[in-house]
């Protein structure tokens, strides 16, 4: 099984990578570099919002149900058998 946290920790570690080796660049006038690495390390933190988005406890259920109806047990009653 796959762990979203040990994910999430690799991608935190490759954008803090990105972003320096972007500084790196800005200082030395690679201007053409810059831009392509910066849609780079957008896809990266765009990837990172969604996994944390999709591994949180609200993602494991339909959107709109209501938690509460998911875990009750509905008995029925007399008066409601008669209808």
């Amino acid at each position: 099984m796959v762990d979203e946290k040990e994910i999430i920790e690799k991608l935190d570690k490759d954008i803090a990578d990105q972003e320096r080796h972007i500084e790196r660049l800005e200082q030395t006038g690679g201007v053409e570099l810059v831009a392509y690495d910066n849609g780079r390390l957008d896809q990266m933190k765009e990837i990172r919002d969604f996994i944390k988005e999709k591994c949180t406890p609200e993602a494991a259920t339909p959107e709109g149900a209501d938690i509460n109806s998911l875990t009750q047990v509905h008995y029925n009653t007399e008066s409601e058998k008669r209808q």
